[in-house]
């Protein structure tokens, strides 16, 4: 598991329980119960998916994973990123695919996010290579989910420290 899919886990989902515990559990990220049988509570998705394999719940699909065709025909039809409706949408409906078996497969949408990021990364590149006083400040990418900015930091901060030092070098000469 990497780490985008560990952030991603502490997404509140909706879930019926099977069981009956009056208490109510206190963890780090918040305290979650008393669960009765039938009744919908929210959890985080980590404790939703342990309680899923042990068959004590159902995980209520989100209502963003069932609009995913709408959003995936917007995203046709738009040449810039559309704002998704959840932060880690991507690891969380993989998370989803692995564990529910009713979920369609959303995999074209994923890869036109991805054509449209790399483009989005060529012409911020294009564009620190024509201006002088470029710094990673200045960086904006519009609609970029944080599952898939946490992608592209490390790649795009090693590689404007890099332009930084061979544009220094270069004025200096």
């Amino acid at each position: 598991m990497d780490f985008i899919e560990f952030i991603a886990e502490e997404e509140l989902v909706e879930i019926i329980p099977t069981f009956k515990y009056n208490k109510q559990l206190n963890l780090i990220s918040g305290d979650f119960g008393p669960f009765l049988p039938m009744v919908p509570t929210k959890v985080p998705f980590w404790l939703a998916l342990n309680l899923h394999r042990q068959h004590k719940c159902t995980i209520v699909i989100p209502t963003w994973i069932q609009e995913l065709q709408r959003y995936q025909e917007q995203q046709e039809n738009s040449s810039t990123l559309i704002q998704m409706p959840c932060d880690y949408w991507k690891e969380m409906l993989h998370l989803f695919r692995e564990h529910c078996d009713s979920l369609p497969n959303y995999a074209s949408l994923i890869e036109k996010r991805e054509s449209i990021l790399k483009t989005s990364v060529h012409q911020l590149f294009k564009h620190a290579y024509t201006s002088p006083t470029l710094h990673i400040t200045d960086v904006t990418l519009n609609n970029v989910s944080r599952g898939e900015l946490q992608l592209l930091k490390t790649f795009v901060e090693k590689s404007f420290a890099h332009f930084q030092a061979l544009r220094s070098d270069y004025i200096i000469a």
